[in-house]
């Protein structure tokens, strides 16, 4: 499953009450009251009062973007790195998807999805590892760099 932000999204503020409103089951004809996940930043009008199907609702938090200059094709480009929101997917098939959940998108369009507080805490502990890896190679990087300035004023 690829997770794709929805063109309908609302303020990134978002709500601290989490809104309540309805929507006829397609599937049964039914109207269901339906209320978000608190922090929900999706704007819901298009499903509002609507005949839709039930597992096609969710809620998210929108995430806060970061972009680094990658080099796919000879030339830098901006790509969103390490992004996170929040999901649930109530009506899910998937019953792990009914309660929330983290997807990290690693990378612009890859992404690490249906992760429990367990495996984002497992993701975060292994990012965290890395960066101090990375903390290690740059005062490497400095050391190798300052040596091979002075071998070549020499």
């Amino acid at each position: 499953m690829t997770t794709v932000v929805p063109a309908q999204t609302s303020s990134p503020a978002a709500s601290i009450t989490p809104r309540t409103w309805s929507f006829i089951n397609r599937h049964t004809g039914e109207s269901m009251t339906y209320r978000c996940m608190q922090g929900c930043t999706l704007d819901h009008s298009r499903e509002e009062g609507r005949s839709v199907f039930p597992e096609d609702l969710w809620c998210w938090t929108l995430p806060e973007a970061l972009t680094l200059p990658v080099n796919s094709n000879g030339q830098p480009e901006e790509f969103r790195v390490l992004d996170t929101i929040i999901k649930v997917e109530p009506f899910s098939p998937t019953l792990a998807q009914r309660l929330p959940y983290a997807v990290v998108e690693l990378i612009e369009d890859y992404f690490i999805e249906g992760l429990d507080p367990d495996g984002y805490e497992t993701l975060i502990r292994t990012l965290a590892d890395r960066l101090e890896q990375m903390r290690a190679k740059h005062a490497q990087l400095v050391a190798i760099r300052a040596a091979y300035m002075r071998r070549q004023a020499a």
